[in-house]
């Protein structure tokens, strides 16, 4: 990996990191003998996608893992392929050709406080 991926990789990261929705196209999708995610293999219209986000209107639908060729973990690169695994999804659910609206709810989440401790 060169210095120009790990640069564009990180300025992409910041990016999808302000986008908080995305939509992805259904090309495919699979279920994996012993998971309970489903896989969906799509490109990238709008936005950003990444993990811990939800799929619109429904907060037990969430996106467990993405990967892409430009990274693991987020795209924010439009026409990419991407491949996600989506926690709460049955493959009957989601359709060819269908479009996944992606949205992170959790955007300005408060960390939790460390303890100070002493000695």
């Amino acid at each position: 990996m060169s210095v120009t991926n790990i640069s564009l990789n990180s300025s992409m990261g910041a990016l999808a990191k302000t986008i908080a929705r995305g939509k992805v196209a259904v090309l495919k999708t699979d279920k994996f003998f012993g998971t309970d995610e489903l896989c969906v293999i799509g490109k990238l219209v709008e936005g950003a996608v990444s993990e811990e986000m939800f799929v619109c209107g429904d907060s037990s639908k969430k996106v467990v893992s993405v990967e892409s060729k430009s990274g693991d973990r987020l795209c924010s690169k439009i026409g990419a392929q991407v491949v996600l695994m989506v926690a709460g999804v049955n493959k009957e659910e989601i359709n060819v050709g269908e479009e996944l609206h992606f949205e992170k709810t959790d955007v300005n989440k408060p960390k939790p406080m460390g303890r100070i401790i002493i000695a």
